[in-house]
């Protein structure tokens, strides 16, 4: 293939074929979301150190409304490029392209999905004795709290700063086990 069939105009065929169908547009997305995409506790994001691939991934996902503004973020001594899933759209992507493959991605993007603000509204004081329950058996992170528990990364993030304070909490290590080795770094809490 001569690279002038590939580029017409800057744009790539496979751009094309996701801008004229919506099926194809979906296919290309979800499969850069198993490829390069962050499905993180608060966030489903795509970034490449490419940015011609990223500005034409953003342009597919911009296409069906699923993008937030494209970014650049500084990592160690380059850049990366991308942009993260709408939280209002998050749902209609996952039913579209689920199950993923990898169980933990996919029980996080689920997560993500189904997440509605204050849906799961407990008494005072109750989500903490939730935590402390669960972290006096085994230690866990963040992600595993906040699945465990139906709640926003956020708030589970509140509840542990607030039970540190206090002294029923500690940090006690790091997550060398975790699915993905971005998230090994993440912290590891342990009832006092």
């Amino acid at each position: 293939m001569h690279e002038t069939e590939t580029w017409q105009n800057g744009e790539s065929k496979i751009l094309k074929l996701a801008l004229g169908n919506k099926r194809v547009a979906i296919a290309v997305l979800g499969q850069a979301l198993l490829d390069e995409g962050g499905i993180g506790a608060q966030s489903i994001t795509i970034y490449y150190t490419c940015k011609e691939e990223a500005v034409q991934l953003w342009r597919i996902a911009e296409s069906l409304g699923y993008a937030n503004p494209f970014r650049r973020k500084k990592h160690r001594n380059h850049f990366h490029y991308g942009f993260s899933i709408k939280a209002s759209i998050r749902k209609e992507l996952y039913d579209q392209i689920s199950p993923l493959p990898n169980p933990m991605k996919n029980k996080v993007f689920q997560h993500l999905a189904n997440r509605r603000r204050n849906a799961n509204q407990r008494v005072k004081g109750e989500t903490k004795r939730l935590v402390l329950r669960s972290l006096a058996t085994e230690s866990k992170t963040v992600l595993q709290l906040m699945l465990e528990l139906d709640i926003g990364a956020s708030a589970m993030r509140r509840h542990l700063s607030e039970l540190r304070r206090h002294g029923l909490v500690n940090i006690v290590g790091k997550n060398k086990t975790a699915f993905q080795k971005s998230r090994r770094t993440g912290n590891l809490w342990k009832a006092s």
